[in-house]
């Protein structure tokens, strides 16, 4: 399952990179993978070894428990000295907000902190037999001077499925601080924006209403919102939802885009096209 999950993960990466990189790289950065995979084999308790919870006991003891972690991201470098900081500020974000490790560290201790933290979380699970945790960061260049970077975290813990999440992230290239919601579209604009994604969800799945929509299997337990999981492309602006966000895990994620022009009343002027 593993191996069918990367190759799917990196032509689904590759085709991001393809339709939203721009030609010409406006600020001398380029991209670098850190990669590593660790995996580890639990033995099954023995009889004599004290179980807890006696439930639990016949699943520790007629299989070993495995686990692996994977991290495969992306940084940024720069052979331009004077992008050094740049390049320092957004993987110091990187390791922060994807990774939840302090940016005093090395990228490389980052990453095996990381996964430290996710055998500490196996050790200390009691049901899961399988247990895996795949990382695959990837940056992307989008509209003038926006470095988008989109994190696809797939866990499986036990349970009937494993759970994808993907978070979407944006930097400013030239200054390397991050991009927020509130940035690109004011807090007073952030209704009429809702009403929009709407909009364009009825009509990217051809119905007039919201029971139709409903019926359609989306919206059903939540009202529509604004997906801080964005992405400034060149052509436009994609929000992108995960698996139960607006429909069912069956449904998988769900990605609405609305160009530049439709936005153009409500977006700062800073972001305008």
């Amino acid at each position: 399952m593993a191996h069918y999950t990367n190759l799917f993960l990196g032509a689904f990466f590759l085709l991001l990179v393809m339709s939203c990189s721009s030609s010409t790289k406006w600020n001398d950065l380029e991209f670098y993978n850190v990669e590593k995979l660790e995996q580890l084999t639990e033995a099954p308790i023995k009889e004599d070894e004290e179980e807890d919870e006696e439930d639990f006991a016949p699943i520790r003891e007629n299989s070993n428990r495995e686990m692996d972690v994977k991290v495969d991201m992306q940084f940024i470098k720069s052979d331009n000295e004077a992008n050094e900081n740049v390049c320092n500020l957004i993987n110091g974000q990187l390791i922060e907000i994807l990774l939840k490790q302090s940016s005093d560290l090395s990228i490389e201790e980052a990453v095996e902190h990381y996964i430290e933290d996710v055998k500490a979380e196996f050790h200390g699970d009691e049901v899961a037999n399988i247990y895996y945790d795949h990382l695959t960061g990837r940056a992307e260049y989008g509209k003038k001077n926006v470095l988008n970077y989109r994190m696809m975290e797939e866990v499986f813990t036990g349970g009937a499925h494993p759970c994808t999440i993907t978070t979407i992230l944006r930097f400013d290239a030239m200054t390397g601080e991050y991009i927020s919601l509130d940035q690109v579209f004011p807090t007073s604009n952030q209704m009429t924006l809702r009403n929009m994604l709407l909009d364009k969800l009825m009509k990217d799945n051809d119905v007039q209403t919201i029971d139709e929509l409903h019926e359609k299997g989306f919206l059903e337990m939540i009202d529509m919102f604004v997906s801080s999981n964005f992405a400034l492309r060149e052509d436009s602006i994609e929000f992108y939802y995960n698996e139960y966000d607006i429909a069912p895990y069956a449904y998988g994620p769900s990605t609405i885009c609305l160009g530049y022009e439709e936005v153009k009343p409500i977006i700062s002027t800073t972001f305008e096209k």
